[in-house]
């Protein structure tokens, strides 16, 4: 004991990064991101900088109107240039909120687990997305919920643009949380070194979230935005699951999973198509404006309306291709396996045969020879 504690006491420890280097920045990034935080939120605390702490943390553009369905007024949300100092705020908020989700509870299940790092990789990045894809169909349903879209599917272009550009408190903030989101990818593909060859995939979904939801919410489509998403989230956080449960060795858990995303995911194909066609098809070519007017935030033009639909139709059959592609190459997969495997026992059938064949002759060659002897 005495040898092992001096060898250990003389062991040089590891250097650590110099200060501002990539290593130092890299390791230390969640604490970075947090004093950042810490600063903004000090800000309230003294009077000179307490406006630019407001305009970063609050949500902007607030004011109290009665709308039709209100029977008196109502504190509501218009979107504008001033969220950008929301969206750099929240986005730093985001990346605090993935070191912590990475190092208290994912770093601890890998340890146990022992996984390869493309492994290692791949259950990182679907622990993450299920955490965000459960939270963000959850206060989806819960807006859809209390706006009764799930009642009066007219909602979704009724009323536009004049009750669709204020929102209230809880979708402003969705909308929030949900551009920085995407945002924040960009910077973890450094802090967490992901591999260039799984970039590039990321990068894709991330810029069509990103650009979709920016779009939606800048253009007041919000409402359709809403349900589009809480059908792709739901979806989306079944498919990461399954991933988590077969990473952790649960083949049997997650093949009964991956049975299920099977399903929603074609559902789910059919009625985004279905609710995009309704809406941007039928439903807003009914209060179509010839020019965007911008100090209405009307953006129902013919152009943005039949590109938005077919951008939105695009997605959903590209995912479809690529999802049964997938499947008949796993289809033609398993039936070469079992072709292989059918010829694999005919041969040591026949092969069996053989010998048995073989000792016969030979146990009634012997039996003759002995009969002779006699």
């Amino acid at each position: 004991m005495g040898i092992e504690s001096r060898r250990a006491a003389t062991r040089p420890k590891k250097a650590s990064p110099p200060i501002l280097s990539h290593e130092f920045i890299i390791q230390n990034h969640g604490d970075i991101m947090s004093c950042i935080l810490m600063l903004v939120i000090l800000g309230f605390m003294f009077q000179i900088t307490a406006p630019l702490a407001q305009i970063m943390v609050v949500p902007q553009y607030n004011e109290t109107i009665a709308l039709p369905k209100d029977a008196e007024p109502q504190m509501y949300y218009r979107s504008g240039l001033r969220d950008l100092p929301s969206l750099f705020f929240y986005t730093i908020a985001w990346i605090t909120a993935h070191c912590i989700l990475q190092e208290y509870i994912l770093d601890k299940i890998q340890r146990r687990l022992h996984l390869s790092k493309t492994r290692m990789s791949k259950f990182n990045e679907s622990g993450h997305l299920f955490a965000f894809c459960a939270y963000s169909a959850g206060h989806a349903g819960y807006i859809l919920h209390e706006m009764g879209i799930h009642k009066d599917v007219t909602q979704l272009w009724i009323g536009y643009p004049d009750v669709h550009r204020y929102l209230p408190l809880t979708v402003k903030i969705f909308f929030i949380l949900q551009i920085t989101y995407w945002l924040h990818q960009f910077p973890e593909f450094y802090f967490m070194k992901v591999k260039r060859e799984e970039i590039r995939a990321r990068t894709f979904y991330s810029v069509v979230f990103l650009l979709l939801i920016s779009g939606a919410y800048f253009a007041s489509f919000t409402r359709l935005a809403l349900v589009l998403l809480f059908l792709e989230y739901t979806s989306q956080a079944i498919f990461h699951l399954t991933r988590v449960l077969y990473f952790t060795g649960k083949i049997k858990n997650a093949g009964n999973a991956f049975k299920l995303w099977n399903a929603i995911f074609v559902i789910v194909r059919f009625a985004s198509v279905v609710l995009s066609v309704l809406t941007l098809w039928y439903g807003f070519r009914s209060n179509e404006t010839p020019v965007i007017d911008f100090a209405t935030g009307n953006f129902n033009t013919s152009l943005i309306r039949i590109n938005s639909l077919i951008i939105v139709v695009g997605l959903q059959i590209f995912m479809l291709w690529n999802f049964f592609v997938f499947h008949f190459a796993r289809f033609r997969e398993r039936h070469r396996e079992s072709e292989t495997a059918q010829q694999k026992h005919k041969k040591q059938k026949h092969a069996k045969k053989v010998r048995d064949d073989s000792k016969d002759s030979s146990d009634s060659g012997n039996e003759s020879t002995s009969k002779k002897v006699k």
